[in-house]
């Protein structure tokens, strides 16, 4: 993506430092990254080293405002950012400000405070705090680097369910363990500039109650606050055993001279960097209860009320030395940093689709979103649950069902799609099988905005009269609405063709067939004379072609083994040599245990996942010439004519006559034609930017068994 940042100046600070690494760390991932900033600072060479584009937008003065925002105009015009990413709440306002002018991005605000001195502010910033408060629901996306800043942000009107927390990443590369000589005593330290709102006081009057140690205190700032803080040690009688020492530019070597790090701020806490900081370095720490303290700690024994100078004073004299430094690896490294925030940065995708229960097309819809985690996703199931729902949601994806009945859209569940469209607020809508492309196109209109909407269309379409009353209808009108999706995206070459052939614009056509996991689908030990039929129990996969040919096949062969899984397929009526195992979920393993894998298919199939999925297994596939069936299986499968059981059970017996148990050349085809890998690709692509996808060519495949379709 192209994202640009805006801060105020790239001068020493906790938030242009963590700048610095975020935009860096980006650069990195792929995006391309701008700061905008208004004055320079020393920052800025850094973040050019580390190939960030820096534009200093030059403000002269403090009442240059007009002149001003015209070249920031232009520097955001000429950038045009996907993403505009205030960081802090002046640079906030200007990108909201700057959506109109530079291709309306997503405009996402950087919380970098939890409070602070706000009662010492003057009248201009007080006037744009409110303003913030005000504003703050227009942006898109609202990061806060604390628990304790969104909570006081949302406390004052910012949205909360647009507000994410990402944590501080502290540079683990730069803070480490340094070699260091053990103190005769424990050293306690405390690293903070001298401001009341460290609560100096409360450190050393802990420091009285412990006779046996020594402290270092580190920080620049008011120099009366420092000498009051001088003679309140001396008055308790500590002055010999505190050092104080002015701001450090080494701070490793700093944390280095301490057994123990304690923060005893009082308030304005949001993410205590000196924290993570000192933990990356292997120094445990003691802190108040403020701000995310305790969460970045993470025991709740170092952590003391605020203020509460005997409490802190017990936790000192308790102190265990351990080594702190992979909590901060594993929870808030600059790679954490970058990686959580890249994700909220990312497309906001929903997918619309008919249902999530058993079936080839839910199954791909899952491999897609959990292949694609450099999007964020949202799914709306239109009927109810589905086990791949449970798998969505295990893999932290959001998932709604609206329940509705099969066919029958009820005015609670459109409500529930209203509300959810307008809440999720998503970049790009994908329609998944027809009813699911439909409910994309309510969604769009529901949205209130030009939101790309693609439909994906997932089957081959012989004779609508095949379809249920309902679906015809759905696809009648999609064929007229066909206009609206950027992309119509099809698995088959002959579907692409059958549906531009009843109206669906031919311009808008993609082609990205289905895709398989060759890690998960692999060849096994075979099973002599094992035949298998896999699918659900539906008219379009002809059961009843498939149970025919069995019994011609076991009059020749009747040590052959039969078995069929899927879906609702233990109410089939089948002879005593046909095993039924109804759904099962190691589907890898009982394909490549199959001798020949069938797919009697009568009408309807668009990319046969089964064919596939038995192909990558080395599995002989016999199957009927049905949608893209001969185009998966090129020259390795045994193609026979839809509803003719004997030409079905022929295919079948040449097979077991040839011994053959395993067709290496068939995995060879699915590994050069239809990986994942390479479906994955173009989807990213393709949600990337809809506009600008350039749609495949369908390659005609002759067809000598299909029949033609009637227009509707």
């Amino acid at each position: 993506m192209k994202i640009a940042f805006i801060i105020r100046d790239l001068g020493h600070g906790g938030a242009q430092r963590q700048l610095v690494l975020l935009a860096g760390g980006l650069v990195k991932e792929g995006h391309e990254v701008c700061v905008l900033h208004f004055y320079d600072g020393p920052f800025r060479a850094e973040l050019e080293a580390s190939g960030v584009q820096t534009i200093c937008v030059g403000k002269k003065s403090r009442w240059d405002l007009t002149g001003f925002f015209i070249r920031l105009i232009k520097a955001a015009r000429s950038v045009r950012p996907e993403v505009l990413h205030g960081y802090l709440a002046e640079s906030n306002l200007m990108a909201l400000f700057l959506k109109p002018f530079c291709g309306f991005p997503r405009i996402v605000w950087g919380v970098r405070d939890s409070q602070s001195d706000a009662h010492l502010w003057g009248i201009l910033s007080k006037a744009s705090f409110r303003l913030n408060c005000l504003l703050a629901r227009f942006a898109d996306l609202i990061l806060c680097n604390s628990q304790a800043g969104r909570d006081y942000y949302a406390a004052r009107g910012y949205p909360l369910q647009r507000m994410h927390v990402i944590p501080n990443g502290i540079d683990t590369e730069r803070f480490k363990p340094q070699p260091r000589t053990p103190n005769k005593e424990l050293t306690f330290g405390l690293v903070g500039r001298m401001n009341p709102m460290k609560d100096h006081a409360t450190f050393l009057a802990a420091a009285a109650l412990d006779p046996h140690a020594r402290f270092i205190i580190v920080g620049s700032g008011d120099a009366a606050y420092e000498q009051q803080m001088r003679d309140l040690a001396a008055r308790l009688g500590i002055a010999d055993r505190v050092t104080w020492l002015p701001a450090q530019d080494d701070m490793p070597a700093v944390y280095a001279k301490f057994d123990c790090l304690v923060n005893s701020s009082a308030f304005g806490e949001g993410f205590s960097n000196v924290i993570g900081e000192a933990m990356a370095c292997g120094v445990p720490c003691i802190a108040s209860n403020v701000g995310d303290s305790a969460w970045i700690i993470g025991d709740k024994t170092q952590v003391f009320p605020v203020g509460d100078h005997t409490a802190l004073a017990h936790c000192m004299l308790a102190f265990h030395p351990h080594n702190p430094r992979q909590r901060i690896v594993d929870e808030f490294s600059v790679a954490k940093l970058v990686e959580r925030t890249s994700r909220l940065l990312s497309k906001k995708v929903l997918w619309l689709t008919t249902g999530l229960g058993s079936g080839g097309a839910e199954m791909m819809l899952v491999q897609l979103i959990r292949g694609l985690p450099q999007f964020q996703h949202v799914v709306i199931s239109l009927t109810a649950g589905g086990k791949h729902a449970t798998a969505l949601r295990d893999a932290g994806i959001e998932v709604h069902s609206l329940d509705m009945p099969a066919g029958k859209p009820t005015l609670s569940s459109l409500w529930r799609l209203f509300k959810l469209v307008r809440q999720t607020r998503a970049d790009v809508m994908m329609g998944w099988m027809y009813h699911g492309c439909f409910a994309a196109v309510l969604a769009r209109f529901m949205r209130f905005k030009s939101v790309p909407i693609i439909w994906n269309v997932r089957q081959s379409l012989y004779d609508l009269k095949h379809e249920k009353r309902g679906s015809a209808l759905v696809i009648r009108a999609l064929a007229k609405l066909s206009w609206l999706p950027q992309r119509i995206t099809y698995n088959t070459q002959t579907g692409a063709r059958q549906h531009e052939d009843i109206g669906f614009r031919a311009s808008k056509t993609q082609l990205i067939p289905n895709g398989f996991d060759l890690a998960k689908w692999q060849p096994g030990k075979p099973v002599p004379g094992r035949i298998g039929r896999f699918g659900r129990n539906a008219p379009m996969k002809d059961y009843a072609t498939f149970i025919a040919a069995a019994k011609l096949i076991a009059e020749k062969r009747p040590d052959t083994q039969f078995i069929i899984v899927g879906a609702d397929t233990e109410t089939l009526d089948v002879p005593p040599n046909i095993q039924l195992l109804g759904e099962r979920h190691d589907l890898p393993e009982l394909t490549a245990s199959l001798n020949i894998a069938v797919s009697s298919s009568a009408f309807g199939e668009g990319f046969p996942n089964v064919v596939g999925e038995a192909m990558a297994c080395a599995v002989p596939v016999v199957a009927t010439d049905i949608g893209d069936t001969r185009w998966v299986t090129g020259e390795a499968g045994h193609l026979v004519p839809p509803g003719d059981p004997a030409a079905l059970a022929k295919a079948c017996i040449e097979l077991l006559d040839s011994g053959i148990t395993q067709d290496l050349a068939a995995r060879t085809r699915i590994e050069q034609q239809f990986s994942i890998e390479s479906v994955l690709q173009k989807f990213a692509a393709l949600l990337n930017s809809p506009h600008q996808s350039a749609a495949a060519p369908v390659v005609p495949v002759p067809h000598p068994l299909a029949s033609p379709l009637p227009h509707p």
